[in-house]
């Protein structure tokens, strides 16, 4: 079974589909894995970034029928559930009906892929809890804002609450600095508080804001393909925050209970 890593926060603006495109790019180009990108936002900004891999469903279809068994080829290959306005329609379905139905299509997706990464909404409604019950690592980016901050901490709660009741396999794997400003007093402020409340869940990597990303992004290319100087500051922050993501993911770093609440 391949793993199963959810990109979410309950804050919109916080990076999380630009590091779940990222993270897929890095995993087919890196680590040479077969990755399929789940897209349950109805903005689809994953969608447009991932707009040449081939798509293997709608992501509104993953809460419904059953998706067939993919075979996809090994190594820089990234298949696509792309997101739409449909997925408003998710929030109005049984939870009873559609949950159950999409934990069965990311199972069967875990095993034809190497890994399975989801792009969530910035909300708890069924779509996140969906993908919060069907994972086994969550990765939280946060922008050094106050709100962003209060973000974490529903996101915790959130976690716990799934990993007690529906899946004991879920852990936060862990915050990733995302946009971070190492001029700003206000953010180096925001990094204080986040390391007296969350210390132990904080990888110890930042990804600062750099143009090279939304370009790479609007590309539709991975940051360190981007033929540009200013894209090799970027592309290493990323690969560094992923390489730490990654050891907490495959467990070389001890991963993070989310019961392990401060």
């Amino acid at each position: 079974m391949g793993n199963v890593v959810i990109f979410g926060n309950q804050k919109g603006g916080v990076g999380k589909s630009t590091l779940a495109v990222l993270y897929a790019w890095w995993l087919a180009d890196v680590r040479r894995q077969s990755v399929c990108l789940i897209d349950l936002d109805t903005q689809g900004n994953s969608s447009k970034s991932l707009r040449r891999s081939s798509a293997i469903a709608e992501a509104a279809e993953l809460f419904g029928q059953d998706v067939g068994p993919m075979v996809p080829s090994r190594g820089k290959t990234i298949a696509l559930a792309p997101g739409s306005k449909k997925l408003a329609d998710v929030e109005l379905a049984k939870a009873e009906v559609v949950i159950p139905a999409f934990r069965r299509n990311v199972m069967r997706l875990a095993q034809d892929f190497d890994a399975v990464v989801i792009d969530t909404p910035p909300a708890l409604g069924l779509r996140m809890s969906a993908a919060l019950m069907s994972g086994n690592a969550v990765a939280c980016p946060i922008e050094l804002e106050a709100y962003s901050i209060d973000g974490v901490a529903h996101m915790l709660r959130a976690i716990f609450g799934v990993r007690r009741r529906y899946n004991p396999q879920l852990r936060l794997a862990a915050i990733v600095l995302n946009r971070f400003n190492p001029h700003s007093l206000r953010q180096k402020a925001a990094m204080q508080e986040l390391a007296l409340n969350f210390r132990e869940f904080v990888i110890p990597a930042r990804i600062s804001t750099r143009s090279a990303l939304p370009e790479a992004l609007a590309a539709g290319v991975p940051v360190w393909r981007l033929p540009k100087s200013s894209a090799r500051e970027a592309s290493l922050e990323v690969m560094r925050v992923f390489e730490l993501l990654q050891q907490r993911i495959d467990g070389s770093s001890e991963p993070v209970p989310a019961d392990a609440q401060p």
